[in-house]
């Protein structure tokens, strides 16, 4: 399944039906047991206001939210973001009452699944991926489309990155020895272990000029839909004017894979309703591992969102 829906503003209703009636023409519903357990993951890197477009937007994840449960699913939203908690993404995000007014599960990712990761990387033999999401019957992935100064963008891949507990997250990007291409390899297993059934991009907003905060608003207007992350992730690079073979993400696929992902993709991308967004700026570029500087500021930082969560 590969969907690409035009949706130029966050209103809830619209989201909703578009997005059911794309899943219902694809009979994704059958993939999903009767009156399952089904948890969202969206991307929220700090807690903070809806308008943020480093973050996937509140009415985005409540329209899937509220379509889930309209159909008799269990419903969670769960993250680990860089800075705060899942449940105070969700305060500032103002959705905070409405989501425990649902029956909605509020899931901190806190506690840790081992797995043995790709072998022909020491630094990430031993990986490890939240133990919540094994509590649910099914996973599905909901990233904000952004670009990223270490990563070069952040679509469906990165985004399950969010699945490591707290601040493993960090210190994996020192592991690879600021490799982009073994960090990538990385990304990827954790990809595998997640095992989101689907992948739902918020594109209607997408960030650009610097990431994966602090950006600017870019009105691309669109929907991604693919339970294949990384045809998901290929299309976006398109989208957005990447070419997906120099982003460490693609370079370390076979030719194979990459045929396979570039077939997938090429109906839509051939379509006359496809266009690449102009004027998009990518990010600069920085390290993917930590210099002691920013590893010392991410601890002050922790330090003063712990602080401030305390005394709202």
């Amino acid at each position: 399944m590969l969907e690409l829906l035009q949706q130029t503003d966050y209103d809830r209703t619209k989201i909703k039906s578009s997005i059911d009636s794309a899943l219902q023409e694809n009979n994704f519903y059958t993939l999903l047991p009767e009156n399952g357990r089904i948890l969202l993951k969206p991307n929220f890197v700090v807690p903070s206001a809806k308008e943020d477009p480093s973050c996937t937007h509140p009415e985005f994840y409540m329209a899937i939210a509220s379509l889930l449960l309209d159909k008799g699913y269990k419903v969670g939203i769960g993250e680990s973001p860089a800075f705060g908690s899942c449940r105070a993404a969700l305060k500032a995000h103002g959705v905070l009452k409405e989501v425990e007014s649902l029956g909605i599960e509020v899931v901190e990712f806190k506690t840790l699944h081992a797995y043995k990761g790709p072998k022909d990387e020491k630094a990430y033999q031993d990986l490890t991926i939240a133990a919540e999401i094994k509590q649910w019957d099914r996973l599905i992935n909901l990233p904000k489309i952004k670009v990223h100064q270490q990563f070069m963008f952040t679509a469906a891949c990165k985004n399950l990155y969010g699945c490591v507990v707290g601040k493993r997250k960090f210190f994996l990007h020192n592991k690879c020895k600021n490799d982009p291409t073994v960090f990538a390899k990385m990304i990827l297993a954790n990809v595998r272990q997640a095992k989101a059934v689907l992948h739902i991009g918020d594109a209607i907003t997408a960030m650009h000029v610097k990431g994966p905060r602090g950006g600017d608003p870019y009105a691309l207007g669109k929907i991604i839909i693919s339970d294949n992350p990384l045809a998901h992730d290929w299309l976006v690079c398109k989208m957005i004017g990447l070419d997906p073979q120099k982003t460490p993400l693609f370079k370390v696929l076979g030719d194979e894979m990459i045929q396979d992902i570039e077939k997938k993709c090429e109906t839509i991308i051939s379509s006359t309703d496809f266009e690449i967004a102009q004027n998009f700026e990518q990010s600069y570029s920085t390290d993917i591992s930590f210099s002691p500087y920013h590893i010392l500021r991410s601890f002050y930082r922790g330090v003063k969102f712990k602080i401030k969560l305390k005394s709202t």
